[in-house]
């Protein structure tokens, strides 16, 4: 049955749903600059906007007869119908900002270098050499002329991260808060359900990029914590300690932007989002091989002068990344165990890993 919804998954797919991927060795950490107030301004300033419009249009007064569901909450989280609440008004206007590429103009600009990132070509990456045998998406003739193969580079709270971990905030992590805060699934199931699209549609397969990336499941579990703190309805999941919002109230049915409370996106980024450190594995053994060998090509060239050329690439520094993760589930196993790989570069498992 999990073999028949893995390849039911990948002919559903759409092609705009596959992540690109991220090179965190090819460049000096320092080469890349540090974006961080000005993402965060840009996302403050276009929260303000939204709710002036919305407040325009009503604000968070509850209409005075209950609307019928909209199932807005549902599970297609790409294709959901109108919005018929305040609430979900609300975040089908948040959505046109924090979302995937194409649906989100905050993702496009920096896709687009509106917003600084850095940008190596595919075939000067540690992915030069990949071959569609190893991941279709990454080696296939186009894909050196796609900006969403390899993924741009930016600096978050002094953290190098590609952008398309800010897409999987923003997207997986929407569909992770409304499992989980809205629907009330479980976190072990929700991290479980994370797990098998990142094997599928979202890389981790010979038919996507070959990557299965654990800092994208770290950037997908924050996101969801991100937007529980929109309107924070919940604690978050990690403790009351990290309860960083409401960045958004409701008052005298006017929504406010609240000024105690303001998104700083450094207070997700961590080093879980960085692939020399939390570890991919590869959808087939040559490509474990490749990624190898494309790290020793780069440390006969810098030698120690860029430290290690080797995941992780500071186990202590990872661990203490990963304490604060280590906070219990259901099963009997800790969050920490479905986004973070100490293991080094390896053949993923597709049936056994978790």
């Amino acid at each position: 049955m999990i073999r028949k919804a893995l390849i039911f998954s990948l002919i559903l797919a759409p092609v705009s749903a596959f992540a690109a991927e991220t090179d965190h060795y090819t460049l000096a950490e320092e080469e890349v600059a540090d974006i961080t107030e000005e993402i965060n301004a840009y996302a403050n300033r276009a929260v303000y906007d939204i709710l002036e419009n919305l407040n325009r249009d009503g604000g968070c007064q509850a209409p005075a007869e209950k609307p019928a569901p909209s199932h807005f909450m549902d599970d297609d989280f790409d294709n959901e119908p109108p919005a018929k609440t305040p609430e979900e008004k609300l975040y089908a206007q948040l959505r046109t900002v924090f979302a995937n590429h194409g649906k989100s103009r905050f993702i496009n600009d920096m896709l687009d270098g509106r917003i600084q990132r850095s940008v190596i070509p595919l075939k000067e990456s540690v992915y030069g050499e990949w071959s569609v045998g190893n991941g279709f998406l990454l080696g296939r003739s186009g894909a050196a002329k796609s900006p969403l193969a390899l993924s741009p580079l930016i600096k978050v709270g002094g953290y190098v991260i590609g952008v398309d971990k800010m897409e999987h905030m923003f997207g997986m992590g929407y569909a992770y808060f409304k499992r989980h805060h809205i629907r009330g699934m479980n976190m072990r199931r929700v991290l479980k359900i994370g797990v098998m699209a990142e094997k599928t549609y979202l890389g981790g397969n010979f038919l996507a990029t070959g990557v299965f990336t654990y800092a994208d499941l770290a950037a997908n579990f924050n996101g969801m914590r991100f937007w529980n703190h929109m309107l924070q309805k919940e604690d978050d999941v990690l403790g009351k300690e990290y309860n960083y919002g409401p960045y958004i109230t409701c008052e005298a049915g006017q929504w406010k932007q609240n000024p105690e409370r303001r998104i700083d996106f450094a207070r997700y980024v961590d080093l879980t989002y960085q692939e020399n450190h939390n570890c991919s594995k590869f959808a087939t053994q040559r490509g474990v091989e490749k990624f190898k060998e494309s790290l020793g090509r780069l440390e006969a060239k810098h030698g120690k002068t860029r430290g290690g050329f080797a995941c992780p690439a500071d186990p202590a520094r990872l661990e203490e990344a990963a304490a604060r993760y280590k906070v219990p589930v259901n099963g009997g196993t800790t969050i920490d165990h479905w986004i973070i790989n100490r293991d080094g570069n390896e053949k993923v498992s597709y049936f056994n890993e978790f």
